[in-house]
This record gives C-alpha cells, sequence and structure tokens, in this order.
C-alpha cells in the first residue's frame, strides 16, 4: 500500500513537467510562425477621424529644399515628378523627396496627403513620413534607417508597402490608399498611419526623435496622379479622447 502510494505521488512532478515542456514548445511554434509570416499580418483597426483632426496642422512643401526633378504647385501643397525627369526603373528613385516647411520638436501633428484623383486610380509610388531636419540625401536604401534620422511608409508599386524600421516590414494592402492620415506624436515616440477614406489604423512606428523633425514627402515616379498635402476639416466634436484613441490605436506598432 504504501508503494503504490509512493508511486501515485511521484508521477505528479512528472506530470506537471510534461504539461510545463509542451506549453514552451507550443508557444515557441506559434511565436516562429508569427515570426515567419510578419509581413503577411492583416490590417485592422477601426479609428476615429475626426479625433485626429483634432491634431491638424498647416503643411505645406519647402521650395527651397525641393528635389531639382520634382515640380511643386504655386500654393506648395502639390508635387510630382517632372516630364523630363527618366526613371530608370531600377528600385525606387529615393532621392525624388520634398520636406515640409514646418519643423516640430514637441507636441501631436496630424496631415493628410491625396494619393488619387478624380477619374484616377490610387497612386502605386510613394514614399511618406518624417525626417530629421537637414537629413536624407541618399538614394542608397540602406542608408534610410532610422539611425539616421528618417521614418517612414514606402508603396513600391508591385513590390507592395514597407516601412525603413530594422528589420523592414512588408505587407499587403486593400485597398490601396486614397487619402492616407499621418499622426507624428513627438513626445510619445510615435509615428502612425491611417487609410482616411476607410477609417483604418495601417501601422504605428515606435521610435525616440530629437532635435527638429519636419514631414516627408516623396510622390514617386510615372503615377499619372500627384501627390497633394490635404486641408482637413474641422473636427465635429466627439465624446472620445484623443488620449483613449491613441491607446488603443496600436493593432501594427513597430518599434526600431
Amino acid at each position: 500500500m504504501d508503494v503504490k502510494r509512493l508511486s501515485t505521488n511521484s508521477s505528479g512532478p512528472w506530470k506537471a513537467l510534461f504539461f510545463s515542456v509542451l506549453i514552451c514548445a507550443l508557444l515557441g511554434l506559434v511565436g516562429l510562425i508569427l515570426y515567419k509570416y510578419r509581413d503577411k499580418l492583416t490590417v485592422v483597426g477601426d479609428i476615429n477621424i475626426e479625433e485626429l483632426r483634432k491634431h491638424a496642422v498647416e503643411i505645406t512643401i519647402d521650395r527651397e529644399r525641393l528635389h531639382p526633378d520634382l515640380k511643386v504647385s504655386k500654393d506648395c501643397k502639390t508635387v510630382r515628378d517632372s516630364n523630363e525627369y527618366k526613371h530608370t526603373g531600377e528600385g525606387f528613385p529615393y532621392q525624388l523627396c520634398a520636406f515640409g516647411a514646418q519643423r516640430f520638436t514637441s507636441g501631436r501633428h496630424y496631415w493628410e496627403v491625396g494619393l488619387a484623383q478624380t477619374n484616377t486610380p490610387p497612386k502605386n509610388y510613394w514614399l511618406i513620413g518624417v525626417v530629421k531636419h537637414g537629413h536624407f540625401r541618399s538614394n542608397n536604401r540602406s542608408a534610410l534607417t532610422p539611425s539616421r534620422g528618417l521614418w517612414f511608409l514606402c508603396s513600391d508599386g508591385p513590390h507592395g508597402f514597407y516601412t525603413n524600421t530594422d528589420p523592414s516590414i512588408r505587407f499587403s494592402l486593400t485597398p490601396r490608399p486614397e487619402r492616407l492620415g499621418v499622426l507624428f506624436d513627438y513626445d510619445d515616440g510615435l509615428l502612425s498611419f491611417y487609410n482616411v477614406k476607410e477609417s483604418k489604423h495601417l501601422l504605428t512606428i515606435s521610435s525616440r526623435f530629437s532635435g527638429s523633425v519636419v514631414p516627408l514627402f516623396n510622390p514617386g515616379a510615372g503615377d499619372p496622379s500627384p501627390l497633394t498635402i490635404l486641408d482637413c476639416p474641422k473636427p465635429v466634436e466627439s465624446p472620445q479622447s484623443s488620449q483613449h484613441l491613441l491607446s488603443n490605436n496600436s493593432f501594427r506598432r513597430l518599434t526600431d
């Protein structure tokens, strides 16, 4: 009887150890699958555009720092590649950059960018984000990193969408954004992107910002539609707070 009790009691720790190892193995397998397919995650997250627009600011393009192969409108709101520019077709033309005339050193700032015109499909090629003032003079993709003072989302036609974080995250978006919202939170170190027409949060890049940071725009090459900085309608009052919006808005949050 004592022997039987000893055998029964001794099996308890072994069972616990077995289940612990099994659970750890399953968790590790799930983590491996998520890492392997991290570039194929679905885009989720309904958002309140009116809350975002409470942080809307006037953004214009700085003519003094415009790439010579870009054309900008008189109001400094619309930019596109010039007719004289001949893209070789070898990769995205990172050098075709325009910069916002406004500099930010604190606070939350929101703006919207039009990526389609009436009766034309959404742009296939564009790059939108922020950059530390005075940086970005290279067409070398490997040099365009957060450590060099750049943070952006790029649409590269058939190559899909990707960030310049390390590692870079690639994913697809359907439908393509026609109006892109950008929320730059300097103090909290967040750069968020939204599909305004679909009221969807696309992704949030988490980083640390220092010095003066300006908006970054690149219209790509060859699209019939230009890239246009839009005027945001005045927001409609809502009982939902912007802080609540941001705290629940990290469905796709990337840390460089």
